[in-house]
């Protein structure tokens, strides 16, 4: 009876304290999906160098408590089962191909842990004692939710060889309704706009001597940059300000209907390839808060970048490219 009494305070203690409390469990899970065929073996050298994801590494969130758990309690079991040396530091593997492929952050309010598993989710994998410990049959992947089973089955390999991005016109992109590609700054001020501020900076070579100048100009928060072929317009940048949030009205760059400060559905919505892979380029301590994707311009004509942070465009930076080179000049 008295052990019962007890077991009944634990029990509302434990319930009081999950109400006072909030807890904050994650696990971040981390595959390395392409690696250099001399490269180091392991993933943790790759998110060290590297700290985003992208070509080499993929990644995925869950707030799943029981994974979090799961995942520590196999750390502390590893040591029982059969060991073998795993000598994978950044040197590459014998056969040229990497054995720790996998790496796991969990947090658990202010715990965090790190687990390492070999390709296949086969063994766990400790680096300072270069060892490893083979788990029983499907251990590892058996405490996975469903989401993270998929993660793991995905090709991601293949999906990035054989990706190809959306394309759109140049000419879709547009300020005041009005498309300016190929414009130079003459042309635009004439055509399209007349610019607010100009400002002119020098990039220096190391031994400071001068490489190139650089002017910019601007219309309210928008940046642009006119140093392509015969001094057409080359790049485009905008940011989500406080100004352009406060003047939903203001002028600014639709990029074929996309606008700053659009929701990342509207991206989703309009181009299945582009937004295929998730959280491209997003580092790895921040997964699901900066993140990007791109566009192409159609006959290799530029590329367009939006930023996305907060499922909200943060940033777009478009850039102009002439394959065929300069214009013809018009006769006078």
């Amino acid at each position: 009876m008295k052990h019962l009494l007890l077991s009944l305070l634990l029990f509302c203690g434990w319930c009081n304290a999950q109400q006072q409390f909030k807890n904050s469990t994650k696990v971040t899970a981390y595959r390395l999906v392409n690696s250099d065929e001399n490269g180091p073996c392991s993933i943790e050298y790759y998110a060290k160098k590297l700290k985003r994801t992208g070509h080499y590494i993929q990644a995925i969130e869950s707030y799943n408590d029981t994974l979090a758990y799961s995942l520590l309690q196999l750390k502390a079991d590893a040591p029982t089962w059969t060991k073998e040396a795993c000598n994978c530091g950044e040197e590459p593997d014998t056969l040229g191909k990497p054995l720790v492929t996998n790496m796991f952050i969990i947090e658990v309010n202010s715990h965090r842990d790190t687990v390492f598993t070999t390709t296949g989710n086969r063994a766990v994998f400790f680096p300072k004692e270069q060892l490893h410990y083979i788990a029983p049959e499907n251990r590892i992947a058996a405490i996975f939710p469903n989401e993270l089973n998929e993660f793991f089955k995905r090709d991601f390999a293949t999906e990035i060889y054989k990706w190809q991005i959306d394309s759109i016109s140049p000419k879709s992109i547009t300020i005041r309704q009005k498309p300016f590609y190929g414009l130079t700054r003459k042309e635009f001020e004439k055509d399209v706009y007349y610019f607010d501020v100009a400002r002119t900076d020098s990039v220096y070579l190391p031994k400071k001597q001068p490489y190139k100048v650089l002017k910019s100009y601007y219309i309210n928060d928008i940046k642009f940059s006119f140093d392509g072929i015969d001094d057409q317009i080359s790049e485009v940048a905008l940011e989500y300000t406080s100004l352009s949030r406060n003047q939903p009205g203001m002028t600014t760059i639709s990029v074929d209907g996309v606008k700053i400060g659009d929701s990342e559905d509207v991206l989703c919505n309009k181009y299945d390839n582009s937004t295929l892979l998730k959280n491209w380029d997003a580092p790895l301590a921040a997964l699901n808060n900066y993140y990007t994707y791109e566009v192409a311009l159609d006959n290799l004509e530029g590329l367009v970048r939006y930023t996305i942070r907060n499922k909200v465009i943060q940033s777009i930076h478009i850039s102009f490219s002439y394959p065929k080179g300069a214009r013809k000049k018009k006769k006078k």
